[in-house]
């Protein structure tokens, strides 16, 4: 009894190998990442990224936009997004409706690709408690809950929402879901005057090992030739 209980111990291992070493052992997915963060003073900050990506066919495509807005320095929000193609070793980026051709050697792009895996991160978790195995995505996790520790030791910000929850594959220990929610008041509730700042954050792993197809634009390449 004893054995067994240390093996259903293990499988509920709540640390997860970094994104970027876990996305790795994949041969193909898609993942959607987002951070929204607003105060009660106007001031935004909202970033999301999708990422389409074959690792055996060397494909990517992406998506990132972001908007920001700042009341006391901005006269109004800046919203950008860039779109990325990449095939093997040629990448084009669409921005602001221009695209940008870059042809690199197999080299080059081994060295990218090498210096891009040396950097690697791992969400917020805080003291993770096990809710249960649920299914995800069409993957088999498990389901933790945890809370941000800390907030206000140093400032006396009080957090109203603190709500964090993350699902573990089972089989690699990489991120398949992610989701935290904080709420911070820079003083007690009721408090006049006090500043108020939302913050919600989301990592969404899907198309595990299902094929991708991606396709450079012809404009990329005619752009270049002219």
């Amino acid at each position: 009894q004893e054995t067994e209980a240390v093996a259903v111990e293990e499988d509920r291992n709540p640390n997860p190998v970094g994104l970027q070493d876990g996305l790795g052992s994949l041969d193909s997915y898609k993942i959607a990442l987002s951070l929204d963060m607003h105060n009660s003073t106007g001031q935004k900050y909202i970033i999301s990224e999708t990422v389409e990506r074959s690792i055996i066919d060397e494909m990517v495509h992406s998506v990132t936009s972001a908007v920001t807005f700042d009341p006391e320095n901005d006269d109004e929000e800046s919203n950008e997004t860039q779109e990325v193609f990449s095939v093997g070793t040629d990448s084009c980026t669409l921005s602001d409706g221009e695209y940008e051709l870059e042809q690199s050697t197999e080299q080059e792009k081994e060295f990218r690709d090498i210096a891009t895996g040396m950097v690697d991160f791992v969400p917020l978790i805080d003291n993770p408690v096990f809710v249960a195995e649920e299914t995800i995505n069409g993957i088999e996790c498990n389901h933790f809950t945890f809370q941000v520790s800390g907030i206000g030791d140093k400032s006396g910000s009080v957090a109203t929402v603190n709500q964090g929850d993350y699902w573990l594959a089972k089989d690699g220990q990489y991120i398949v879901k992610y989701h935290l929610v904080l709420e911070i008041r820079s003083a007690a509730e009721g408090t006049e005057g006090a500043e108020v700042t939302n913050l919600e954050t989301t990592v969404d792993l899907t198309n595990v090992n299902v094929p991708v197809s991606v396709t450079i634009p012809a404009e990329c390449y005619t752009t270049t030739s002219e």
